[in-house]
């Protein structure tokens, strides 16, 4: 993350504000690892197998790779990292050159959003041999993705992937040398490229410099099968494509092995009849079909035909081939493994109908097959025998030549661990059998292996060897916190990483020089309980204990459960958690917890049924010195006649001893606000009715009031929500509550920023000058940062219409607003001026001051998301956390990132700070689309300066500004295009100010 230093530049005795982030990089509070297993592997020449994999442990993912050996060592000691450039680098695959070197291509999203194509070369020790950061296969517009490599002849590769630039989705490849360097045309050459989409593809060397592939070609509901051969010059040999199968219905999942004497044998799921069946078919490097016009190596189209589907091959080393497939012949719902073997004259070998491989209870999945250059073969699946899904686990058979099982009948359990097991694949090398997969035997995934000899017998540990493993998961939205304590801050998270046993409350303590207390990545609250832990609120005593409460899941209905944490960590309150009540309801839920006068409040909307109905009734319970004081079962808050039980009340907020809470009432079709404040024996303290006092008495037909939020005040609470009566536009009203009860504002509520426009997720603070909160405003479809203060009595002090924190043509989301001793206030927000959200602040004195830029400070622009920062104050301090997406790739990925921000301090200063020779401001927009302005400062005049646009290669693309300049502020516009006025593609740029003695760069990404 980027430091932003703030120039303030003052007139003397000129009184601002100053301040700055304090920690140079953001501190990782819960930072992932989320390894994505691709089935990236291959067999060494020395007894080993490298495997090859992306994960996020530095932050953005990156592309990572390890060699190990039969004896369950990590040759390369740690794993070696392949690339690291910005973004992420993911999906790659690995092929061995004719050198005995191993290439790897991955889809490289460094530079181009849509993605790209790049290839590293390794040796046998795992140095890379290419360029840092790999070199470019293809980085045209658009995306590619999908790839396929095999070796020439020349210790280069070949690489083929499926490319949108016509739009379809084509396939198209390139040829790199043994050095790296193209050997076809730049960004590659059409493989296949007709009406239509061509995608899934096999491919495998000539045996003669060139290569031969096959592909599904899809068009108008139909998926046919053709093949071509293209010389090492990326010429296509044969004169017309070869059809391996045009058909009535589709033919897909071609694949295909090498014989010894130059032809190919193809294998595919065809289904030309009512249910798929396995077809094959053989060629000469003449593109003649040699087998008829298919093969069948089975079909069962009777009464009850079934599916047959997957299919693989592999080349046995008596020149046959071993076709393994996916089977639904005995189960209509969980496919079972066959098996068949053919002559190099298409002759089946085995039973006409197959062998059996593995006939085991739920599915079999996913074959993976390898020669034993014995004329037989060794088999690989993900089976769900023991339990079915999420049991999945690992099994694989070693079949004869004559098709015997020579391991256990329906297969070796190589890995049987807890939890899911899957992507599973088989390499031999020197004798040794290497099966590894994805493995989360521990909640996240792990890459595991297995070695055993060809009799199977295994020779690492039972369930395999961890060749690498790191936390998956993230923190979702809405459910983390931080709360300040005396000497440091505490953070608290919803955590993803044992999704298969539940979510799990984590929690860290972060010290001011940014170090933690607890492991990396948090300490869970309680052990495993086997079911979701969510919605956490928490509290922090006078005596730095955390008490924690959630909604839990362990049981058949979910129910409040509660956690003391001591000042050091220890669980106070047992390793499972306190349950609130004994009887188990349908549901509780909406969890609150406060402390007051030495006992520790609780509620929570408690499910009750009402006739034959359920509604959500508040109820509480108050603890002292660890015991209930309100009974085993807490009592009931929201007292309600007897006539109004189908009333639905649902908590919002628990201050104090003050019970905040939403009601509706069907029968007047109303939604109001209650607050009701207790005594310590749970009764409405004096004052206050035992139903609660309604924050606005108005209630006419469009009393809608809606997402109350409160703050403890001086003089009671102040509470404020979302109203829609009169024009049915939610605006935010409010009422300040005495302590006891009594109204301090208009009965009816006060309506604090009318501007005719939909108001949404206010932050509130209190301090000793009035009640300061900031919402968001909508206007003309896109949210504005508001604030207002109003003094106790009620009276607006920031004029009748509040003060805009941040107003651009972007929105803005979740303010959070908090204020320092001193009076002045930090307010931070997620905005989404890039197609992805950064968080910025901003800070604002007593009397509503905006301090810095109109549009903020950056707070994180880091790659990909951020979102709703939340900020503690600790000794004039800001500390802020927030969800943090920039491992996102697939899918999004959150974690938790924290900074801290020093204080905006009143200043007199006679001292005006030197000025860089050169400032260098960030472009604006940024992202942008089509152009951006680039804007500096020259403290001196400049006789030579240069304003230079670079690649993310560093390769220059334009030059903005060669010449003299004057001092003074200077923008250029840069409209996307290089020096040949072509537009350039998405993707990263760098953009350098230099006067020949100092100079300045910063990042900047166009967006298409």
């Amino acid at each position: 993350m980027k430091k932003i230093a703030i120039v303030l530049c003052f007139a003397l005795l000129t009184i601002g504000l100053f301040a700055t982030l304090e920690w140079t990089e953001a501190v990782a509070i819960r930072q992932g690892v989320n390894i994505e297993w691709f089935r990236t592997g291959i067999e060494t020449t020395d007894g080993g197998a490298i495997y090859v994999w992306s994960d996020t442990k530095l932050g953005e993912r990156d592309l990572w790779a390890q060699k190990v050996d039969g004896a369950g060592n990590m040759v390369w000691g740690e794993p070696v990292l392949i690339d690291g450039k910005p973004d992420r680098q993911e999906d790659p695959v690995i092929t061995r050159t004719n050198d005995n070197n191993y290439v790897i291509a991955w889809i490289d999203f460094s530079a181009d959003l849509d993605g790209d194509v790049y290839a590293q070369k390794i040796d046998g020790e795992g140095n890379l041999l290419w360029q840092e950061g790999g070199v470019p296969v293809c980085t045209l517009v658009g995306m590619q993705i999908a790839l396929n490599m095999e070796p020439d002849n020349e210790g280069g590769v070949y690489i083929i992937w499926v490319d949108s630039r016509n739009p379809s989705k084509d396939l198209f490849g390139q040829r790199l040398s043994a050095n790296g360097s193209p050997l076809w045309i730049v960004n590659g050459i059409p493989i296949a490229n007709g009406l239509g989409d061509e995608m899934q593809n096999t491919m495998l060397p000539d045996g003669e410099g060139g290569m031969i592939i096959a592909y599904t070609h899809s068009y108008a509901s139909n998926d046919d099968l053709y093949a071509k051969r293209f010389n090492a010059n990326g010429t296509m040999v044969w004169q017309n494509t070869l059809v391996i199968s045009e058909a009535e219905g589709s033919q897909s999942d071609i694949r295909m092995a090498a014989l010894n004497d130059g032809n190919f044998v193809f294998t595919w799921a065809d289904k030309r009849s009512a249910d798929t069946d396995i077809y094959a078919q053989k060629i000469n490097l003449a593109g003649d079909l040699l087998w008829g016009s298919y093969l069948i190596v089975y079909s069962d189209q009777n009464g009850l035909a079934r599916p047959q589907v997957n299919p693989r091959i592999v080349k046995t080393s008596d020149n046959g081939v071993i076709i393994v497939w996916e089977d639904f012949r005995l189960d209509t719902q969980n496919p079972d493994l066959f098996a068949q073997k053919i002559s190099a004259s298409g002759i089946k070998q085995w039973s006409e109908q197959g062998i059996a491989l593995c006939t085991a209870e739920f599915a079999q999945l996913g074959p993976r097959l390898a020669s034993d250059n014995n004329g037989g073969c060794f088999v690989v699946w993900d089976d769900l025998r023991n339990g079915n899904a999420p049991n999945v686990d690992i099994y694989a058979q070693h079949l004869s030549a004559s098709g015997n099982a020579l391991w256990e009948a329906n297969g070796k359990a190589i890995c049987i661990a807890p939890n899911e097991q899957s992507g599973s694949l088989i390499k031999v090398s020197n004798n040794i059998v290497f099966i590894n997969w994805m493995d989360i035997r521990n909640g996240s995934v792990g890459i595991y292996y297995q070695a055993l000899t060809y009799e199977g017998t295994v020779l690492l540990a039972v369930n395999g060897a961890e060749v690498f493993w790191g936390l998956s998961g993230d923190a979702p939205l809405d459910n983390y916190l931080i709360l300040k304590r005396s000497s440091d801050v505490v953070i608290i998270w919803q955590d993803t990483r044992f999704a298969n046993d539940g979510y799990r409350l984590f929690f860290q303590f972060l010290n001011p020089d940014g170090s933690i207390d607890f492991e990396p990545n948090g300490h869970p609250v309680t052990v495993s309980v086997g079911g979701s832990q969510s919605t956490p609120s928490a509290v922090v005593t006078p005596d730095d204990q955390i008490a924690i409460v959630w909604e839990d899941a362990r049981g058949d209905n979910p129910k409040v459960y509660a956690q003391l944490l001591s000042a050091s960590g220890e669980r106070l309150w047992g390793e499972q958690g306190m349950e609130l009540t004994v009887n188990s309801p349908l549901r509780q839920k909406d969890p609150k917890v406060s402390y007051y006068n030495g006992s520790l409040y609780f509620g929570w909307s408690g499910s009750d049924q009402v006739e034959t109905s359920f509604f959500y009734h508040i109820y509480g319970q108050r603890i002292y010195n660890g015991q209930k004081m309100w009974g085993p079962n807490g009592i009931l808050i929201s007292t309600l006649a007897q006539s109004d039980l189908r009333n639905e009340c649902t908590l919002y907020e628990l201050i104090d001893n003050y019970y905040v809470w939403h009601r509706i009432n069907p029968a007047l079709a109303t939604q109001t606000i209650w607050v009701k404040r207790v005594a310590e024996d749970g009764s409405a303290m004096d004052g206050w009715q035992e139903e609660g006092i309604q924050t606005s008495n108005y209630n006419d037909w469009d009393a809608i009031q809606l997402f109350p939020k409160a703050h403890k005040t001086p003089e009671g609470i102040f509470v404020m929500w979302r109203d829609l009566r009169n024009d049915y536009i939610q605006n935010y009203w409010g009422q300040h509550l005495a302590e006891n009860g009594t109204y301090l504002w208009n009965p009816v509520g006060v309506n604090l920023n009318d501007n005719q426009r939909e108001q949404e997720k206010a932050s509130i603070v209190v301090n000793s000058s009035g009640i300061t909160f900031a919402w968001c405003e909508n206007i003309n479809g896109m949210n504005d940062i508001m604030a207002q203060k109003y003094s106790f009595p009620g009276e607006p002090l920031w004029t009748n219409s509040g003060y805009y924190v941040v107003q651009r043509d972007s929105a803005q989301s979740d303010p959070c607003l908090v204020y320092f001793p001193d009076g002045n206030y930090l307010i931070s927000w997620a905005d989404f001026l890039n197609i992805e959200s950064d968080l910025y602040y901003k800070y604002i004195t007593e009397n509503g001051e905006m301090i810095g830029a109109p549009q903020g400070n950056v707070l994180c622009n880091a790659s990909k998301s951020q979102y709703q920062p939340q900020t503690a104050i600790l000794n004039n301090k800001a500390y802020t956390v927030w969800a943090d997406g920039r491992s996102s790739g697939k899918t999004e990925i959150l974690g938790l990132y924290a900074q801290k921000l020093g204080n905006g301090t009143p200043v007199t200063d006679v001292t005006i700070p030197p000025l860089q020779s050169l400032i260098l401001h960030q472009n604006y927009p940024n992202p942008f689309n089509p152009e951006t302005t680039i804007s500096f400062t020259l403290k001196d005049p400049a006789l030579s300066l240069k304003l230079n646009i670079y690649n993310i290669k560093g390769q220059l693309v334009k030059t903005l500004y060669d010449g003299a300049l004057q001092k003074g502020q200077h923008s250029f516009v840069w409209n996307g295009t290089d020096e040949t006025n072509c537009q350039v593609s998405s993707g990263v740029y760098f953009y350098r100010l230099s006067n020949g003695k100092e100079s300045r760069q910063r990042k900047m990404v166009l967006m298409k």
